[in-house]
């Protein structure tokens, strides 16, 4: 790929990302002391569910992993909804003959990948998502997803669910079903996990015995203050023909607002035919 094609692909999700930031404007300033000012109990459903700590404490606050992310976070409420965008930009040369296992977007071409998304729990519990997977300036797929959380334990540290994704990739054209079983952990105040398990299928026609994908995704996470939290993601992907994919992603979630989170964060992507430097920022607008 020439540099001058991959320089647009990297201007045009970089102004994606301006035009997102700018539509809320965002008072940065009051922000920067994170402790400083202590969080507002919002009326109506919690702006950012597990990852504020003036959520409701019937349920654990798990934060959500910045890549691979949920449908609002486990234990949804009615009436629930956000917006964002995640961004993923590759540091270092993609290998042309790299594995070709679809990524968190579910894609598989390497170069900026970029993805507007819209959740809302339409009831307790129960949240659907819509999102829109880019490659470049290529929309790529239509994804369509739907989590059910299935209780809290008596202790009010562990909370389950599931996920259910249906995606339609346009070129080559394929089906990419997913069923996932969502648990997560919360220690203490400071640490908690979450852990996705389940596996992805592919209809493409070209992949051979390369059809169903078992995935595994652990996130570790620390909340360093009201407003921020430390994590590092994994995600494990592995076909039964032996390919296969680790993602590592150290990141930071800002609360930024009570309706503005940015999360960024900057890891690698391990594959047989090498490994690729990767980044990514989400920008999330809840309401």
């Amino acid at each position: 790929m020439r540099r001058s094609q991959v320089s647009g692909r990297r201007r045009s999700a970089f102004l994606v990302a301006v035009a997102l930031a700018f539509w809320h404007a965002v008072p940065l300033a009051s922000a920067f002391d994170l402790d400083a000012v202590p969080l507002a109990a919002p009326e109506g459903p919690e702006p950012f569910g597990a990852e504020d700590r003036s959520a409701e404490d019937d349920r654990p606050r798990i934060p959500e992993p910045m890549v691979f992310d949920l449908i609002r976070p486990l234990g949804a409420r009615r009436g629930e909804f956000e917006v964002n965008t995640l961004g993923l930009f590759p540091l270092s040369p993609v290998p042309e003959s790299r594995d070709a296992i679809p990524d968190a977007l579910g894609l598989d071409e390497g170069g900026i990948e970029w993805a507007p998304e819209m959740e809302y729990a339409v009831r307790d519990d129960f949240a659907l998502e819509l999102e829109a997977p880019f490659q470049g300036a290529t929309l790529g797929a239509y994804k369509g997803a739907a989590q059910w959380t299935f209780g809290v334990d008596p202790a009010r540290q562990f909370i389950h669910g599931a996920q259910l994704i249906v995606q339609y990739d346009r070129a080559p054209a394929s089906w990419l079903p997913a069923l996932l079983y969502l648990a997560g952990k919360r220690f203490d105040e400071v640490w908690s996990v979450l852990g996705m398990f389940g596996a992805r299928g592919n209809s493409g026609t070209e992949l051979g015995g390369d059809r169903v994908e078992m995935i595994a995704n652990v996130s570790l996470f620390a909340d360093l203050s009201g407003h921020l939290t430390a994590g590092l993601e994994t995600n494990f992907s592995h076909t039964f023909t032996g390919r296969a994919a680790l993602l590592l992603m150290p990141q930071l979630h800002w609360e930024v607002t009570d309706y503005v989170m940015l999360q960024t964060g900057a890891g690698a992507r391990i594959t047989s035919d090498g490994t690729i430097a990767e980044a990514a920022v989400r920008l999330v607008r809840s309401f």
